[in-house]
């Protein structure tokens, strides 16, 4: 019992911290959050390859950029 709640606050910790990655407006925070992924911390939070998930955080952000000038594109002509 006690093992699952302790899955549950890693889940939520690890949850927390891409919401706020995908939310940073400053460097600085995306730094810090950046290095919690790459840290031995995370890696005992999570089996999940801490480098895979910034590549896929990143791709995510670059194709937000993406769509927003796209769109912005479209609202000049």
């Amino acid at each position: 019992m006690h093992e699952k709640n302790y899955k549950l606050l890693a889940d939520a910790i690890i949850m927390q911290a891409v919401k706020d990655y995908r939310n940073a407006k400053s460097p600085a925070v995306r730094n810090d959050i950046t290095r919690f992924f790459l840290s031995e911390q995370f890696c005992i939070l999570s089996p999940v390859d801490g480098k895979k998930l910034l590549r896929k955080l990143d791709q995510e952000q670059h194709k937000k950029i993406q769509r927003k000038e796209i769109q912005n594109v479209g609202i000049q002509d």
